[in-house]
């Protein structure tokens, strides 16, 4: 009984490498989002930033939130709560940058599921002729 491998090419091995790259950049948009919602709700409910949970959540929040700073101003709700529209804006930017990733993911997934069937019926073809 032959044993049976999966095909493999270079249009294959690119597909792979690709798909790969942006799951990559898709983790971290989903990473984004989580802590962006998370900073986004403990500034929301003024949380204790003596707290080493909250400092953590803060500075690694604020990397994110970088490239939307100063678009919009926060707006102080009590003395230690803030409400930061551009929290909330880049969390509904990278959400939808993720589900543009999610949806190229899924196609690129279906082209390597196509690619690979067409190889192996190209296998069998061939191992067909040759017999």
């Amino acid at each position: 009984m032959p044993v049976t491998t999966k095909p493999s090419d270079g249009k294959l091995s690119f597909i792979k490498v690709t798909r790969a790259i942006i799951y990559l950049v898709y983790f971290f948009a989903v990473t984004a989002i989580v802590f962006l919602v998370i900073g986004f709700f403990l500034l929301l409910f003024g949380a204790n930033t003596d707290s080493a949970f909250v400092r953590f959540v803060y500075n690694i929040a604020v990397e994110f939130l970088q490239p939307f700073r100063g678009i919009f101003p926060p707006k102080q709700i009590t003395e230690t709560s803030y409400f930061s529209a551009s929290a909330l804006f880049a969390i509904i930017m990278y959400s939808f940058f993720a589900a543009a990733l999610h949806g190229l993911i899924s196609y690129i997934t279906l082209k390597q599921a196509n690619h690979e069937n067409e190889l192996i019926q190209a296998q069998q073809e061939h191992d067909r002729l040759t017999k």
